[in-house]
Formats: structure tokens, C-alpha cells, sequence
């Protein structure tokens, strides 16, 4: 009778205990990222090479405009999101006053590429002229000192919730009012396939996406002046960027919610790391560190 309640006692130990979850660590564990549309392929990379080298992890990316993924973050329904801005005031003070822990990581920098039709003319265009267009002050090519060109401007944007939204109404050009774009489109793959297919538009992307665009859109240089007072024209390419000489750059930015050590930490740190660097530098962005490669010279 002692034999058999032993057995039974050990049989529900060996139940409850092995039917209980594996506490999970950076390189075990499950994890759901939330990433901004334009950056989900990207996403996609880092974590196949993530669950390559530690088969104990299971994640999965799904993409989202940035307002969701953060939305999401602050109500506690996601822990890891990649973003293309960093929070507002208004979500700062709502992750002060819920006293939120969230773990920030710059992961690598990119461009705004200012993307025309490819029938249309325009050689660059200025800061202040680009500030014009999406501001709404003006609304003809024949406005645009640097385009001979008639007809209406159909400025192309993604939609208030987009990272790009943002960017271009606060940190760009510090736009008080609301945009008003004549076309809104739910991600920007289909901002350049708009632009792609009318002559009169203009539109705001990701460089990294309309670089390897593969010419449907025409990347409009951006005029700046030096201190000097010359005038010299940039396009949105990795160099440029990493140099600050394209005026149009953002930041890309890794966040975890986080009590305590998970696969999101360990995430962050293979996207840091040279491997994740170098797959970030190869979709065609400026990583937040330089990848480096070790050559061994043998002495003969």
C-alpha cells in the first residue's frame, strides 16, 4: 500500500513538474516582434539566422504600422517591436506613468527617399521646396523651382499611424498642422507602386526600399548648401547617410519589454551583433555599428 502511493505521489510530481513551462531565457524561449512594414523582410533575415544558431528559440515577425507595434508595446500585448521612430511625448509619459521598463536599441540608420515618376524631369529639389510639397503651401509643379513640369502635385504618403507620417510632419520638417496628402496608402510598397504609375505624384519612402526598388520610381537628389553657400545634391545611399551629408535620415530602433533576461534581450543582441549588422548593412541600410571581418596574416 506504501509502495503504490509512492508511486502515485512520484507520478504526480513527474506530471506537474514536466508539464510545467521552461522558464524562458534569451536563447530559449518563444517570442511574437511586431515590425514596421517597411523593415518586416528585414526582420524576417535576423530572425531566421537568430533560430539558426539557437534552435531552442522559436519567434515569429508580423508587420504593423509604427502606431500599432507601440500601441501594442504600452498595453502590454507585445514585448519586442521594431520601429522606424523612437516614442513620442505622449507615449513617454504614458510609459512614465505605468512605470514600464522598455529596453531601447538603435540598430541601424536609413534615409527618406524623395521618389517622382520616371517620365518626370525634376534633377533635385531643395530642402525647402520638398518642406512645401508636404506641407501643402504648394500644389503645382509649376511651383517647384527645380521642376518644368505643369499640373497638380499628387503628394503620396502612408497614413498617421506610419512611422514616415511622423517623421516628415515632426522630425523632418516640423509641421504644426495635420498632412494632407492627396493619395493615402496602407504601406509604402504601395506608395512607390502609385508613384510608379502617375506621372504628377511624388512620394516619401524608406531609401532602403526604394533602392532596391529596381527602377519602377525615379530617387530624386536633395540639393543642400554648405556653410560655404555651395550648392551640392545627395541621394539617399548607405555612404551618404553614414556621413550626414543626405539631410533626410532616421533611425531605426529595437524595443523590448522587459522584467528580466528573455529571448528579446538575446534578439537585440544578435541584431547587434556582426552578423546582424552585416545582414542590416546588405538590405541596403547604414548599420548602427560598422561590421568588421578578422584577416589572419600568418608570418612565413
Amino acid at each position: 500500500m506504501k509502495r503504490d502511493l509512492c508511486c502515485i505521489i512520484l507520478a504526480v510530481l513527474t506530471c506537474v513538474y514536466g508539464c510545467r513551462k521552461k522558464e524562458e531565457t534569451p536563447t530559449s524561449g518563444e517570442r511574437l516582434l511586431l515590425a514596421a512594414d517597411p523593415y518586416l523582410p528585414l526582420m524576417q533575415q535576423e530572425i531566421e539566422q537568430f533560430m539558426s544558431i539557437y534552435p531552442d528559440v522559436k519567434m515569429t515577425v508580423r508587420g504593423v504600422s509604427t502606431r500599432e507595434a507601440i500601441v501594442l508595446m504600452l498595453n502590454d500585448s507585445v514585448q519586442s517591436i521594431v520601429v522606424d521612430r523612437q516614442f513620442n511625448e505622449e507615449e513617454q509619459q504614458i510609459i512614465k506613468q505605468a512605470s514600464l521598463k522598455i529596453v531601447e536599441n538603435k540598430i541601424a540608420e536609413d534615409g527618406i527617399a524623395v521618389i517622382v515618376h520616371r517620365q518626370n524631369p525634376i534633377a533635385n529639389i531643395s530642402i525647402e521646396s520638398a518642406r512645401k510639397i508636404v506641407s501643402g503651401e504648394t500644389k503645382r509643379w509649376s511651383q517647384v523651382p527645380e521642376s518644368g513640369r505643369p499640373g497638380y502635385i499628387e503628394l503620396v504618403l502612408t497614413d498617421k499611424n506610419s512611422g514616415m507620417y511622423e517623421l516628415l510632419q515632426k522630425k523632418v520638417f516640423s509641421i504644426s498642422e495635420d498632412l494632407k496628402p492627396a493619395v493615402v496608402m496602407p504601406d509604402q510598397d504601395r506608395v512607390i507602386k502609385y508613384v510608379s504609375a502617375n506621372p504628377k505624384s511624388i512620394g516619401f519612402v524608406a531609401s532602403s526600399l526604394a533602392n532596391a526598388d529596381k527602377g519602377q520610381v525615379k530617387v530624386v537628389p536633395v540639393a543642400v548648401k554648405s556653410q560655404d553657400g555651395i550648392e551640392k545634391s545627395y541621394i539617399p545611399q548607405q555612404e551618404e547617410i553614414y556621413n550626414r551629408l543626405y539631410p533626410f535620415h532616421f533611425s531605426l530602433y529595437l524595443y523590448n519589454a522587459e522584467s528580466k533576461a528573455s529571448v528579446g534581450i538575446g534578439f537585440s543582441a544578435q541584431v547587434l551583433s556582426n552578423i546582424g549588422q552585416k545582414i542590416i548593412q546588405n538590405a541596403g541600410l547604414v548599420p548602427a555599428s560598422i561590421p568588421y571581418r578578422i584577416i589572419q596574416l600568418n608570418a612565413e
